[in-house]
């Protein structure tokens, strides 16, 4: 019996652009890894505020930046950006949120 080779998941991009093809763990650790962007970009946005700039981003009142917000978000960039693919994946999650939610 042939068995189809998996390819090498070695970064988060790559979990990224197969997470069609995940097993729960591997979905499970993608989205720990977006969750954790999430939460940094937010963070980063409170920081420039608190500090007298200007946000990075403005998401509008139907986004709530969670893991499947994000991954929603990157997804439509990178079929604007396919140059970014082979980009890290936390770049393109500040670049596709800020892009999404321009001032």
């Amino acid at each position: 019996m042939l068995f189809k080779k998996r390819p090498s998941l070695d970064t988060p991009m790559d979990h990224f652009r197969h997470r069609d093809e995940l097993n729960s763990d591997e979905r499970a650790v993608l989205d720990v890894y977006l969750t954790g962007v999430s939460h940094a970009l937010s963070g980063l946005n409170a920081v420039q505020v608190s500090n007298g700039r200007a946000p990075l981003f403005t998401p509008s009142s139907g986004h709530s930046l969670d893991a499947a917000d994000l991954e929603n978000i990157i997804a439509e960039f990178l079929k604007q950006r396919q140059d970014m693919l082979t980009q890290p994946l936390g770049l393109c999650a500040v670049m596709a949120v800020m892009q999404r939610f321009e001032h």
